[in-house]
């Protein structure tokens, strides 16, 4: 077996369904954008305190589920969508950060600069998925919960 399937030269790709599908459709840019969103927790994670690592862990699973929904997935994949309560947790934690900052803030520790490109990541995302709220093809609160994951990623860059 090859790394590679030749499949995507024409700009092609199936999405979960198994349907053919154009690469830049908004789902699977999308999804393409979770996943580089994920690639810089991943790296981030490398930097932070335990209690940090268990948010980030925690956000990673929900944009896990949040690719899988997007995507159409088959309801058994998706075992813990992110639901009212995961936000008003989220919003819970940040708020234990502390205030944000009333002035320009520079990022100078690679924890820092990490999580302040996780922000914004999550903020490019975030102008996708908005054309699929609008077109009622997410639901609210999974927009929602990625808006308030680039607050996250701010105060967790600030507060070091």
């Amino acid at each position: 077996m090859k790394a590679y399937t030749k499949k995507g030269d024409k700009g092609t790709t199936c999405d979960m369904a198994c349907k053919i599908v154009e690469k830049d459709d908004l789902r699977i840019v999308c999804v393409g954008k979770i996943d580089t969103l994920q690639a810089g927790i991943d790296a981030a994670n490398l930097h932070c305190k335990s209690k940090y690592k268990k948010m980030l862990d925690l956000v990673q699973k929900k944009l896990w589920q949040t690719s899988g929904e997007i995507m159409h997935c088959d309801k058994k994949c998706l075992t813990e969508p992110v639901t009212e309560q995961d936000l008003k947790d989220l919003e819970k934690f940040i708020d234990s950060l502390g205030q944000p900052p009333n002035k320009f803030v520079r990022f100078k520790t690679q924890k820092s600069v990490l999580l302040n490109e996780c922000r914004v990541r999550c903020r490019e995302l975030e102008t996708h998925l908005v054309k699929l709220l609008r077109k009622k093809q997410i639901r609210t609160v999974m927009y929602q919960y990625v808006n308030r994951l680039s607050s996250l990623f701010f105060m967790m860059s600030y507060k070091r």
